[in-house]
């Protein structure tokens, strides 16, 4: 524990017993933690932090400089004589950002869906390559006849009759042979390999199964708005150099539906489903470990958050989230303070409310030794080794 009276470094203590460090400057104020402190996960995470947020500021110099040079803004720096009002400020930046960003959305969407396939290998695994309706060699229990009608009249297989008679087909059921079978009962019917004969129907298996792979994919993309996160990566990434898309990731969604009970009344009963979902991250709320040079090498990440108190209270509804700690966070009341940067970012720079009421919370993802985990009373397999590095997301 450094001296307070030293002239050298000034530590602020609070009430979390941290001590922050001022620095000089635009940087603001540098988190330090005793030694005790850093052997916690919490600790340790937080220096991790620190240590992305402190090596990115070159970055952000630079982001800052292309963002005002897309709104036509004056650097601060700048400043003008009394008998100066302005200058000429032409946004030959903005016109280069818009036209980069529209080339980049029409080859990515140019085909009119989302830029993700699914296709079949060349010689597919686990299932075969071509598969035929055997004519020669009926399967049994399928009817390939119908019987003599004698007294009574055959039953017409397309008759459906009336609802509640019994009738209704099943999802996926199909007409072969004067009977409706279910898709799966048709699989059966199939043999394996190419027909001998052209007239028999031959179809390609994993062919089937990747384009109803890639018709799921695009609805829950779509259901979750996943072009209009990527076309915000885009337009950072065209501004800034930069654009981060995160995911995907599972999430819970409720889903609205409405059931007719045995007195024909229809009550609510909705259902909760588990969906995928992927997100636009922004750079400014992007912190990557700074001794990696690509996404790949990088140990560690973290995605800060400025919540409200209404998306705090909903973390108690996702899993491993603990209801004590959030409710002791909104009595403690709003945490987050505005960068150096913040105020540059806003259109209105007499607005000192940004902050208010904002809850920063960081999401960090990365490795940690298996022993130290242990240490810090975080349950690990006992299948993992104390020297083995586990992923974690904190």
């Amino acid at each position: 524990m450094a001296d307070n009276n030293n002239n050298e470094n000034t530590f602020i203590d609070n009430s979390d017993n941290l001590f922050f460090e001022d620095i000089e400057g635009e940087e603001g104020k540098k988190l330090v933690l005793e030694e005790s402190q850093q052997l916690s996960l919490v600790g340790l995470i937080q220096n991790r932090f620190s240590d992305a947020e402190t090596a990115r500021i070159s970055h952000e110099h630079r982001w800052l400089k292309a963002y005002r040079n897309y709104r036509g803004l004056y650097d601060k720096n700048i400043k003008f004589r009394e008998s100066e009002k302005s200058k000429v400020f032409v946004k030959i930046t903005k016109t280069k950002v818009l036209a980069s960003f529209g080339q980049l959305v029409d080859v990515i969407f140019g085909t009119g869906k989302f830029p993700i396939g699914v296709r079949e290998t060349k010689i597919p695994e686990g299932a075969s390559e071509y598969a035929h309706l055997d004519t020669q060699n009926p399967t049994p229990g399928i009817e390939t006849s119908v019987p003599e009608q004698e007294e009574e009249e055959v039953e017409n297989p397309f008759d459906v009759g009336y609802e509640g008679d019994g009738k209704n087909l099943k999802a996926g059921a199909t007409f072969s042979n004067g009977k409706f079978i279910l898709e799966e009962e048709a699989k059966e019917i199939l043999t394996d390999g190419t027909s001998p004969l052209p007239q028999e129907i031959e179809i390609k298996p994993a062919q089937l199964a990747s384009r109803r792979m890639e018709k799921l994919i695009h609805d829950q993309i779509e259901e979750s708005k996943g072009s209009s996160e990527i076309r915000n990566a885009l337009l950072e990434s065209a501004l800034l150099g930069t654009g981060v898309v995160k995911g995907p990731f599972n999430f819970n969604k409720t889903l609205s539906r409405w059931k007719e009970g045995e007195d024909g009344e229809r009550t609510y009963n909705p259902i909760d489903v588990r969906v995928p979902r992927i997100e636009f991250v922004s750079v400014w709320d992007f912190f990557p470990d700074p001794a990696a040079t690509n996404i790949e090498e990088c140990e560690y990440v973290f995605h800060r958050h400025k919540l409200n108190k209404s998306q705090l209270r909903a973390l108690r509804k996702m899993p491993y989230f603990d209801n004590d700690a959030i409710r002791e966070c909104l009595m403690m009341g709003s945490n987050y303070e505005d960068r150096y940067y913040d105020s540059q970012l806003r259109d209105d720079e007499n607005d000192k409310a940004y902050g208010a009421e904002k809850y920063e919370v960081l999401e960090y993802w990365g490795i940690m030794d298996a022993e130290y985990l242990r240490e810090a009373t975080i349950d690990v397999p006992d299948s993992i080794d104390d020297l083995d590095e586990v992923q974690i997301n904190a």
